[in-house]
Order: structure tokens, then C-alpha cells, then sequence
């Protein structure tokens, strides 16, 4: 293989393994939504108004009512509640 064909697939291979580990899926839920995230480092604030999740590519902020943490395992959170709003914040503001 050339050194460019080399380059070329290494950072393919970036590319897909920083986007793999980021997954966000929603499902209706009594009243609400159930809200899954995977690739979660950390949980910065919450309230039942909102949660502020961190992520290795920047912050991930959900507004809404009654919101609470289901689970928070192994970088998944699952957040259910009336979800209002997504906001998603790059780097580390």
C-alpha cells in the first residue's frame, strides 16, 4: 500500500471511530419522550427542567418538564420526560 493510501485510510478510520461512539435515540414514553445517549462522559447539571451532558466532542444540553435519569451506565444515559429542546455546544464552553 502507498504511504497516500495509508494516510487516506487512517483517517477514514478517525472519522468513523469519533463518530461511532455518539448515538442519540427517542422513543414516546407515557405523557413524554424517552431520550437514549450514548457516548456520554458525564453529567454537568441537572434539574427537572434540564440536563447538561458532556461528551468527548462538546456539551449536550436538554430543556423540558419533569424531566429525570432513568439510567446512567456504561457512557448511555436515558432521560425521560417532556423534552422541549436539544441543544448541542461544541469544544468545551
Amino acid at each position: 500500500m502507498t504511504d497516500a493510501g495509508k494516510i487516506h485510510r487512517d483517517q477514514n478510520e478517525r472519522r468513523i471511530s469519533a463518530l461511532s461512539s455518539f448515538h442519540i435515540e427517542a422513543d414516546r414514553a407515557g405523557g413524554g419522550m424517552s431520550l437514549i445517549i450514548s457516548g456520554v462522559i458525564g453529567i454537568s447539571d441537572f434539574s427537572d427542567q434540564f440536563i447538561h451532558l458532556l461528551s468527548h466532542g462538546g456539551r449536550i444540553k436538554i430543556t423540558g418538564k419533569a424531566l429525570f435519569i432513568r439510567v446512567y451506565e456504561n457512557n448511555r444515559v436515558e432521560i425521560v420526560g417532556r423534552i422541549e429542546g436539544i441543544v448541542f455546544s461544541y469544544g468545551k464552553n
